[in-house]
C-alpha cells in the first residue's frame, strides 16, 4: 500500500484542492502551511510523494526538496508554481524535482503526475527489498556454510579454535575466549584469539553459582568490561551445557542485536559439533585400545601427546608425562607362568584407570612398559600421581595375588612440558632417566618401602659403628654421620629464603623437633612471606610458644619421645628434594642427609601415615 502524501502550500484554497483532488483518488494526504513544518512532518512521517509550492516564505519549495533529498535521495518530489518558466528551469532540475506543474493544476496532470511518481516509489521499494532479501539470504547461506562446517569435523582441537574464528567473524569481533565443560563439570579455558591477555582471563569456571541463571536461559547476553563491550553467547544442546564464548572489542564500538542472532545460531551447531567430537573421540579410544589390558596403543598415544604439546605451547599450559616398568615381570613370566604375568599387567592397569581423570591417558608401551599423559599437571602433582599410583598398584587384589608370590618391582618416572622437555622423545628420556635414578636409590637397595617412619629413621642413621650407605654413580647422594650443630637451623633459613623468592613453587616441608617455637628459624624466616604460599609447611612436636602464622600449620606432638630425641627436615617440591635427620647427643650430632629423590618421598609418604597428617 502506498504511503501518504504531503502537500505544502502557504495557499489555503490550493492544500484543500489538492487534498480534495487525491482524496477522491484513493490517496492518503497531509497539508502544512510551510517549509518548516514540512521538515517536521517529514521527520516523523516517510512520504512517498511531497507536493510543494515553489514560492513560499522562509524554506521555499526548492530548499525543501533540496533538505528532503538530503535525508532520502529517492524522496519524489513535484513542484508547482504560478510561474510557467518554473518547468524545465535550471534551479528546478538542480533541486532534483520529479515534475513541475503550473497553477491553476488541472486534476487530470495533478493525477497523472502523482501516478507516475508513486509508480516510480513502489519501483524502489520493491528493488530495495528485493536486494535486502538477496543480502539476508546470501548472509544466512554464508552462516549456514560456517554452521555446517562445525559439525563436520570431529577434531576437538581443530573445531574449539574453529569456534572461536567463526564467532568472531559473524560478530565482527576482534577477540574472543572459549571455555568448554570438562570431565569434573567445570567450564575450562580451551581457546583464545585477539586482543585478549591471558593472565586476565579464568582458567576455570564453575557452570553454576553467578552464571547459573544465565547459561539456564541459554540465551547470549551483553555485558561491559573496563575496555570493550562483551557478548557471551553459551553453547548448549538438549538443555544441557558444553561451553561459554566470550567475545570482545567489536569493530564497530559495540554489538547489535543481529549479532546476538547470529551467535546463538552458530552456537547451537557449535555446541553439536563438541558433543559429536567427544563422542567420536571416544569411538577412536574404544578401536585403539590393547585386548588384553584396555590401555591405549602407542601409535594413540604419541598422536594425542603431539596434540598436547600442541596445546601447551599455544596457550602456556603444562602437563605431564609419567612412565611406568615392570622390571621383573620376565622374571614373573619365567617362574610363575605367562597367565600370572598377563594378570599382574592387568591389575596394574586397572589401578591406575581407577585413578586417572577422564582427561588422563594410559598406553600399553611394552610388554612391561606403560605410558600416561596428565594434561594440566606439573611437576609436583606429577611426583604426587606416582606415589598415588604405586599404593593403588600395592593394593589392587590381581596384582596382591601376583605378589603374594613374588613381589613386583614397578617403578615409575615423570617429566613436565616443558620444564623437562619440549617434544615427546625428550619428555620420555626424562622419564628413563627418573626411573634409573628410582632403581638406583638408596629406596630400593636397602628396601625400604615396606618399613614404618620411625624404624626407617633408625636404620637411615644407623650408629657410628654401623657399614657404610651403598653408593651408586646413578643416584642422589646419601651420607650418614656427624653433622654441624648449626645445619639444622641453617637449613630451615635457606629454605625459608627460597620460598619466599618463589612463594608460587608448589611443594611439602616437614620439620620436627622436641618443640614447636616461634624462634625456629622457619618461622622467623617466613614472616614477611605472603600469606598464600603455594607450599605446604608443618611444624612437628611439643608445643612451647609458636603463635599463629598464616603459612605454617603446626601438628602438637605431645609425649612422642621419638619426636622428642629427634630433629628432621623433610623438602619435597617442584624442583628441590633434601631430608636432614639428626640426633642430638652429648658429645656431637649423628645425622643422615639426603637429596635421593625416592628416600624422600618415601620418608614423607611414612610420616603422613605415622600422624595421620593429610597428603597434598
Amino acid at each position: 500500500m502506498a504511503g501518504p502524501i504531503l502537500v505544502v502550500d502557504d495557499d489555503l484554497f490550493f492544500r484543500q484542492l489538492a487534498s480534495d483532488m487525491l482524496s477522491r483518488h484513493g490517496h492518503r494526504v497531509v497539508s502544512v502551511e510551510n517549509g518548516t513544518l514540512a521538515l517536521e512532518e517529514a521527520a516523523r512521517t516517510p512520504f512517498d510523494l511531497v507536493i510543494t509550492d515553489v514560492v513560499m516564505p522562509g524554506v521555499d519549495g526548492f530548499a525543501l526538496t533540496a533538505r528532503l533529498r538530503e535525508r532520502d535521495p529517492d524522496q519524489e518530489v513535484i513542484l508547482v508554481s504560478h510561474r510557467t518558466d518554473v518547468k524545465g528551469s535550471e534551479m528546478a532540475l538542480r533541486s532534483g524535482a520529479a515534475d513541475c506543474l503550473a497553477k491553476p493544476v488541472e486534476e487530470a496532470d495533478l493525477v497523472l503526475a502523482v501516478d507516475r511518481a508513486l509508480e516510480r516509489a513502489a519501483l524502489r521499494r520493491e528493488r530495495t527489498q528485493l536486494r535486502d532479501e538477496n543480502i539476508e539470504f546470501a548472509r544466512f547461506h554464508n552462516l549456514h556454510q560456517r554452521c555446517l562446517e562445525l559439525i563436520s569435523q570431529s577434531d576437538l582441537e581443530w573445531l574449539q579454535e574453529r569456534i572461536i574464528s567463526e564467532l568472531s567473524a559473524v560478530c565482527d569481533a576482534q577477540s574472543a575466549a572459549l571455555w568448554v565443560l570438562d570431565d569434573r563439570g567445570d567450564l575450562v579455558l580451551r581457546a583464545y584469539r585477539g586482543l585478549l591477555d591471558k593472565q586476565f582471563l579464568a582458567e576455570k569456571m564453575s557452570p553454576e553459582g553467578p552464571l547459573a541463571g544465565r547459561l539456564r536461559d541459554a540465551q547470549p547476553w551483553f555485558a561491559r568490561d573496563e575496555r570493550s563491550a562483551v557478548l557471551y553467547v553459551p553453547l548448549m544442546v538438549s538443555g544441557e551445557i558444553v561451553g561459554l564464548a566470550q567475545l570482545s572489542d567489536p569493530l564497530a564500538g559495540d554489538f547489535r542485536a543481529e549479532h546476538s542472532r547470529d551467535a546463538r545460531v552458530l552456537a547451537d551447531f557449535a555446541a553439536v559439533g563438541v558433543k559429536n567430537g567427544r563422542r567420536m573421540m571416544a569411538l577412536q579410544r574404544l578401536g585403539l585400545r590393547d585386548r588384553e589390558t584396555a590401555a591405549y596403543n602407542l601409535s594413540y598415544f604419541t598422536d594425542y601427546a603431539s596434540k598436547e604439546i600442541y596445546k601447551a605451547r599455544r596457550y602456556g599450559r603444562t602437563f605431564s608425562l609419567l612412565t611406568f616398568s615392570i622390571d621383573n615381570l620376565p622374571l614373573v613370566r619365567v617362574r610363575q607362568g605367562a597367565a600370572d604375568a598377563k594378570k599382574a599387567v592387568r591389575g596394574i592397569i586397572r589401578a591406575l584407570s581407577k585413578i586417572i581423570r577422564d582427561s588422563d591417558v594410559i598406553a600399553k608401551a611394552s610388554d612391561q612398559e606403560f605410558y600416561l599423559l596428565l594434561p594440566e599437571t606439573d611437576f609436583f602433582g606429577a611426583m604426587m600421581f606416582v606415589r598415588r599410583a604405586v599404593a593403588a598398584v600395592r593394593e589392587e587384589p590381581e596384582v596382591q595375588d601376583v605378589e603374594s608370590r613374588l613381589p613386583l618391582a614397578l617403578v615409575g618416572g615423570a617429566s613436565t612440558f616443558p620444564k623437562d622437555g619440549e617434544d615427546f622423545d625428550e619428555l620420555v628420556h626424562r622419564c628413563r632417566r627418573r626411573m634409573d635414578e628410582r632403581r638406583a636409590s638408596l629406596q630400593r637397595r636397602l628396601m625400604l618401602d615396606g618399613l614404618p617412619f620411625w624404624d626407617e629413621v633408625d636404620l637411615l642413621l644407623g650408629t657410628p659403628n654401623s657399614p657404610r650407605l651403598p653408593v651408586d654413580e646413578r643416584a642422589e647422594p646419601s651420607r650418614r654421620g656427624k653433622v654441624a650443630d648449626v645445619l639444622f637451623d641453617e637449613l630451615q633459613a635457606e629454605i625459608a629464603r627460597e620460598l619466599t623468592r618463589d612463594p608460587g613453587t608448589r611443594g611439602l616441608l616437614y620439620v620436627g623437633g622436641p618443640e614447636i617455637r616461634a624462634d625456629l628459624p622457619i618461622a622467623a624466616g617466613l614472616e614477611s612471606a605472603p600469606p598464600d604460599l603455594s607450599s605446604r609447611i608443618y611444624l612437628l612436636g611439643r608445643r612451647v610458644d609458636l603463635e599463629s602464622h598464616p603459612a605454617l600449620t603446626p601438628v602438637f606432638l605431645e609425649g612422642d619421645e621419638r619426636v622428642s630425641r629427634h630433629e628432621f627436615i623433610l623438602w619435597l617440591s617442584e624442583s628441590a628434594a633434601y631430608a636432614l635427620i639428626q640426633r642430638r647427643g652429648r658429645g656431637a650430632t649423628w645425622g643422615f642427609h639426603t637429596s635421593d629423590t625416592a628416600v624422600v618421598d618415601g620418608l614423607i609418604s611414612k610420616l603422613q601415615a605415622e600422624y595421620d597428617l593429610q597428603p597434598y
